[in-house]
């Protein structure tokens, strides 16, 4: 390392000077000055990764630990991509000297899998940002170098994420002591490649709203904790958040728990797996279906059903209706009437709690949340999804959430990655070995027994 800085002192340094003076000298404004320096700072980066390790590789060379197990084959180059650019490099292949088996040792100390051409730090920026913005996107912006990823490198990437990302959290000594928990449920609707939609759930928890700070009109929700699926039942998404609460939360303490959403029937059967539980219809899919209704009638009409429905009176909204469908000539129009009418009445339970509850019942963000957490990203332009995909993207954009870090998960699929290797490796020792055992068995010959006499 020391030789490639001493290079880039005694040769590098007076060039870069006489360059800029020029760049001066032609009205170079100090942005392109420095991308220029940029170029050359990131070249004194490769050379210096490129000379840890040669010089690690020449200490395997001449090390008698190394002579005692192993013996030098050939020398090959090799290259990888980092965020600073592409790093070439000779290293050592070594052979066992007992057993079979060549490995090139530096790249075994420094984590380069013969499988990897890109270095860890660029996995996790594409990673970053892939969760963004798209593929191509991300490809071209993991490297600060012009050397770019193409859109189908970056999706095999995605894919190598076929798991749901953990979160190495302990579970707290003192659970908390929460009165109310607050539980809020929609889905997207993701366009799929080969036809068709799939639809990632997402479901929150949180302890209520406060503003982001004391002179901040805007609200953030309290300790929110996310949860996704697109192939779970809805039974089992709903049991990994009643075992969320479980572990969190002192369950004897709560009185309540509410679960707000758009009424869909996989949001309301969270009611019955998670006791102490009741259903909120969110009131933009209220006044949604309340402005379906009677966006044609009189303002009268329309305050008199807004009324009803603050009220919770049940009866006087059914009259309501009965009135606007009396006053609704049109078919078509008096279809989407009785629609919204049906809308209302089946999620009348989650109307009738405004009124139970009062103060206890807060508004629910979950529209807002999906339109910034999964549509602008899946959804919102027509990308062409595969369904696994999906799962990964909205699997890696709720782990971010959840104070997750890329960094961690792209160590933990390295070290899955190189723990199978291991064994694949180990159980082709253990087919040859029996493959040499039968064998042997086969064309042993030990003419006394063959002779059939007793000795």
């Amino acid at each position: 390392m020391n030789k490639s800085i001493q290079y880039f002192l005694d040769n590098c340094i007076d060039k870069m000077q006489k360059r800029i003076k020029n760049q001066i000298r032609n009205g170079m404004d100090i942005g392109e000055i420095s991308k220029s320096i940029q170029v050359d700072l990131l070249k004194l980066g490769t050379e210096m990764i490129r000379e840890v390790l040669e010089e690690m590789d020449k200490e395997l060379r001449i090390s008698d630990e190394r002579k005692r197990h192993y013996e030098v084959v050939f020398k090959r180059p090799n290259s990888f991509l980092t965020k600073m650019g592409e790093v070439t490099y000779e290293r050592t292949c070594f052979k066992k000297k007992k057993g079979k088996g060549t490995a090139y040792l530096v790249d075994n100390i420094f984590g380069i899998s013969p499988h990897e051409n890109i270095a860890s730090d660029v996995e996790e920026e594409l990673i970053e940002e892939a969760v963004q913005t798209s593929y191509r996107k991300s490809g071209e912006d993991a490297t600060n170098t012009p050397d770019t990823l193409t859109k189908q490198t970056v999706m095999n990437y995605i894919k190598k994420y076929d798991f749901r990302f953990p979160l190495d959290e302990k579970v707290p000594l003192e659970k908390k002591k929460m009165k109310i928990i607050y539980i809020e449920a929609d889905e997207d609707h993701v366009a799929l490649q080969k036809g068709g939609i799939v639809m990632p759930k997402l479901i929150y928890i949180h302890e209520g709203i406060q503003y982001e700070n004391y002179k901040s009109k805007r609200k953030k929700l309290i300790n929110t904790r996310y949860f996704t699926s697109t192939k779970e039942s809805h039974t089992e998404l709903w049991e990994r958040v009643l075992n969320y609460i479980y572990e969190t939360y002192d369950w004897d303490y709560i009185e309540k728990i509410y679960i707000a959403g758009d009424g869909a029937s996989w949001i309301k059967a969270g009611t019955k797996i998670i006791d102490k539980s009741k259903f909120v219809l969110d009131k933009y899919h209220l006044k949604k279906y309340t402005k379906k209704a009677s966006a044609h009638m009189d303002e009268m009409i329309q305050q008199m059903l807004h009324d009803a429905l603050d009220e919770a009176d049940k009866a006087y909204v059914k009259v309501i209706f009965e009135k606007i469908i009396e006053l609704t000539p049109e078919e078509t129009r008096r279809e989407s009437v009785h629609e919204a009418q049906k809308y209302i009445f089946n999620n009348w339970d989650g109307i009738q709690v405004y009124e139970d509850d009062g103060a206890d019942v807060i508004g629910c963000s979950a529209e807002g949340h999906i339109s910034h957490i999964y549509s602008s990203r899946l959804s919102s332009r027509p990308k062409g999804w595969s369904e696994e995909n999906v799962e990964n993207m909205a699997n890696l954009i709720v782990y971010k959430l959840n104070g997750g870090k890329i960094v961690d998960i792209v160590k933990l699929r390295r070290m899955k990655e190189e723990k199978k290797l291991k064994l694949e490796k180990q159980k082709e020792k253990q087919k040859i070995f029996h493959n040499v055992k039968n064998e042997f068995y086969k064309n042993i010959s030990i003419p006394v027994l063959q002779e059939n006499k007793k000795n």
